[in-house]
């Protein structure tokens, strides 16, 4: 239905949605037509209609000027409309008289992480104040960009780089059956004999014969030097701890073990053996050689005495000592005294060491000939067992404590299992464990390789501009809406949660006093000591005070009214990670800094074809957030957000809104999320329940093989399908939740000039086999089996090839 314009040409039809209206109710053309054809009623004898002659020249002439007055007017009712509108300062009027402002871009925002010197000698502590300017090193074609800390920061050494501790202390269970001990030097070869006492059971010990021995050097990742050593049978402990761990060294035999058979001897060998013990009866009675058997000490004695079969010197009071047969459970003793001695007996003669030992285990149980004597032990360290398992969740757990503080920055970087390089910024929900563990406002995005990780925790949030002070004029007590405009452009405006998603780095003071910003002069009463801010067309800020019923006039003063602000907006500002390396004021102690994730949310001005999208939207909800498309509106109205969809998510017991969105160039930074809730809870409903994320990204191929048309420079063509296939998958174009159709591709590549036929030879989801897939689907946000929410999902374009066909 075509809607008249006010004033314009009579039934010419202007339908909505129009780009531009017709307006002009005349043309050179048509305008010097009538002219003659009125002329030659009144004056019949003018029958020359050429321009040479005077008359028609004249005609020719106001023609002219008719036909540049109507250009105008039609120009002139154009910039009346905001859809029509094409000059930026016709966009801002417009949008002014439905109380909106037009986006003045927004300052880049980057975590800077300091470094504190840690010579020796050196305090180990720095204050960095905020507003400390940091300025980036330029690439190619670029200027250097300047950011102020937000925050002071109490900079500590020891927070410079924190690790994650790569060894925990060793347990052992009932099934262990390997152990480290620290350092390659422990002399232990298989075979060797290792006692181990576990915490738990202070009384127990286990000895176990060692299977092999793994000495591992230091290893890159700074973890000390070990030796590995494992055994065949479990150890059979309670878990604990590891006490202490003894090498036993030394393997003997008990005097007499390798004695003649009694048996073998002669009958008067034995007969004398029988005399000189006292025993009566005959040889052949006795089995054995008298006091061959090992004898237990009678009770309340001091503890068993065994002679060792040669001597020993290294064996010392104090050491332990095994003693091991087949069919016998071990027993532990501990050596009470050794001396060098010597013995003769069952016909064998011999230096031997005799110890007196402690210990709860009858020695009447060992058989002279079948034990074995571990002894001369050697107590070892024992190692911190290795940390192997990834770094997930939230929590994070320090060898040491260390002095974070809860709400405080701090970046984590690391590599995934599948050795990826990431770096995130969270913040620090608590600090427990007395300062060995933190809580992170979110898990870890990625499972990390341990050994990898590495904290940064001298991190406070910084954005670009530069701050500057100036004395804006004289105030006048008999003057209203007083006016000043700022020296420099480009005022600062930096992530906030307001409607808006900004605000000004304006401070005004007069008199020494500090007035306060308002959005609008209307709702002020006479007393308050308010202004208001206007960017104007040139990017320059006016702040206008009110006219003393609408807002306090300036009192009366010479240069009394004074302002600090910043200035620098724009992506100019979104720098890449490592970039922000110079200081400008070094402040002491501070020996470096540096951004480890690249600056972010850097955006221009408002466009006027955004304003045409926007504007409308700030009378859809009118401060108020409640249905599906207030948030929608609200959210694509947020500095930094282009993109919006809310759904209502149905868990139970209880429904709740999800919000997915989009930056304009991409994924949401988690700042701007933060400030974009919180401006939703401020004007939503109290006690509702939402979701909010960025988009998940789809990455897709696509490739098409053309046949240009033979009068066609083949590249020309291809480039042109390129073109348009770029811009029909661009970022812009996209929306959430949106198909990929073969079909879309195909039209759209044989509608270029010059294209004969056209032919899809890849769709599909990058990183997935290559395929020529008819539809591509894109999810919206849903619910997984868990009953988390999952973000709507975004089909981008990825890789994108054109081939030419030869025929």
């Amino acid at each position: 239905m075509s809607t008249p314009v006010p004033g314009g040409a009579p039934g010419v039809p202007n339908p909505p949605g129009r780009p531009a209206l017709s307006y002009r109710i005349t043309t050179h053309g048509d305008t010097l037509a009538r002219s003659l054809a009125e002329v030659s009623q009144r004056l019949p004898g003018l029958t020359t209609h050429s321009t040479d002659d005077p008359a028609v020249a004249l005609l020719d002439a106001w023609a002219s000027v008719a036909d540049i007055v109507a250009f105008y007017q039609e120009r002139i009712a154009n910039e009346g409309f905001l859809r029509t509108a094409t000059e930026r300062r016709s966009v801002l009027e417009l949008a002014r008289s439905i109380g909106y402002e037009l986006r003045p871009g927004a300052a880049a925002s980057a975590y800077l992480s300091f470094t504190v010197e840690d010579t020796p000698g050196a305090p180990g502590h720095a204050v960095v104040p905020a507003g400390t300017p940091v300025q980036s090193i330029p690439g190619q074609g670029e200027l250097p960009q300047t950011f102020e800390t937000a925050a002071e920061l109490q900079a500590v050494a020891e927070h410079n780089a924190i690790r994650l501790p790569l060894r925990e202390p060793q347990w052992v269970t009932s099934n262990t059956t390997v152990l480290h001990l620290a350092g390659t030097t422990t002399g232990l070869r298989p075979g060797d004999g290792l006692l181990i006492r576990s915490a738990m059971q202070p009384e127990a010990w286990r000895f176990r014969i060692l299977h092999t021995v793994n000495p591992l050097p230091t290893d890159p990742a700074g973890r000390p030097p070990i030796t590995v050593v494992s055994w065949e049978q479990h150890l059979d402990l309670a878990p604990s701890q590891v006490i202490e761990v003894h090498a036993l060294r030394l393997r003997a035999s008990i005097f007499g073990h390798n004695a003649p058979d009694w048996r073998t001897m002669p009958a008067s060998v034995r007969e004398s053996y029988l005399a000189a013990a006292g025993q009566g009866g005959t040889p052949a009675s006795a089995t054995q050689w008298p006091r061959f058997a090992l004898t237990d000490p009678p009770e309340g004695a001091d503890g068993p005495v065994i002679d060792l079969d040669a001597a020993h010197p290294a064996l010392l009071p104090g050491s332990w000592l095994v003693l091991r047969a087949p069919g016998v459970r071990d027993e532990v003793y501990q050596v009470v005294a050794a001396d060098q001695s010597a013995a003769a007996d069952f016909t064998l003669t011999s230096t031997t060491t005799r110890l007196r030992l402690r210990g709860t285990g009858k020695v009447s149980q060992f058989d002279r000939r079948a034990t074995v004597v571990h002894a001369q032990s050697e107590q070892l360290e024992v190692a911190d067992e290795p940390l192997n398992t990834p770094v997930t969740g939230n929590t994070l757990r320090f060898e040491y404590p260390v002095t974070l503080q809860a709400g405080a920055p701090i970046v984590v970087t690391g590599t995934t299992l599948v050795g990826v390089q990431t770096t995130a910024v969270h913040l620090i929900d608590a600090v427990t464990d007395a300062g060995t563990s933190i809580v992170l406002d979110r898990p870890l995005e990625h499972p990390l390789n341990r050994a990898s990780v590495l904290l940064l925790g001298n991190v406070v949030a910084a954005t670009a501009g530069q701050s500057t002070e100036e004395v804006l004029g004289s105030g006048d007590g008999r003057a209203t809406h007083q006016r000043f405009t700022l020296l420099h452009k480009d005022l600062t405006h930096v992530p906030a949660p307001t409607a808006s998603g900004v605000r000004d780095t304006l401070a005004v003071q007069v008199d020494g006093v500090t007035w306060t910003e308002a959005s609008s002069l209307f709702p002020l009463g006479p007393h308050d000591r308010s202004y208001v801010v206007r960017i104007q067309d040139d990017a320059t800020a006016t702040a206008v005070f009110g006219d003393g019923e609408r807002g306090a006039r300036l009192p009366s003063g010479q240069e009394n009214v004074h302002a600090t602000y910043r200035t620098g907006i724009g992506p100019e500002g979104n720098v890449g990670a490592g970039s922000l390396s110079l200081l400008v004021k070094r402040p002491l102690g501070i020996r470096a800094v540096s951004n480890p994730l690249a600056a972010t949310g850097g955006t221009a001005p408002e466009r006027p074809d955004d304003v045409r999208t926007r504007a409308p939207l700030t009378v859809r909800t009118f401060g108020r957030v409640v249905s599906l498309d207030d948030h929608e509106a609200f959210a694509r109205n947020f500095t930094g957000i282009a993109k919006a969809r809310a759904t209502v998510l149905s868990p139970a017991p209880m429904p709740f809104l999800h919000l997915t969105v989009a930056a304009p160039d991409g994924a949401v930074p988690d700042d701007t999320l933060t400030d974009l809730r919180a401006a939703l809870e401020a004007d939503g409903l109290p006690g509702r329940r939402l979701g909010l994320d960025s988009y998940l990204e789809l990455p897709f191929t696509l490739a098409v093989a053309i046949l240009p048309a033979p009068d066609r420079d083949p590249d020309t063509v291809s480039g042109a399908v390129e073109h348009a296939l770029a811009q029909l998958y661009s970022f812009e174009r996209r929306d959430f939740a949106q198909p990929v159709t073969a079909a879309e591709a195909i039209a759209t590549a044989q509608r270029v000039p010059g294209v004969v036929a056209a032919n899809l030879t890849a769709l599909h989801l990058t990183g997935e086999p290559a395929a020529v897939a008819s539809l591509l689907l894109a999810r919206g946000a849903r619910l997984d089996a868990g009953g988390t929410a999952v973000p709507a999902e975004l089909l981008v374009l990825k890789g994108l090839s054109v081939q030419v066909m030869t025929s």
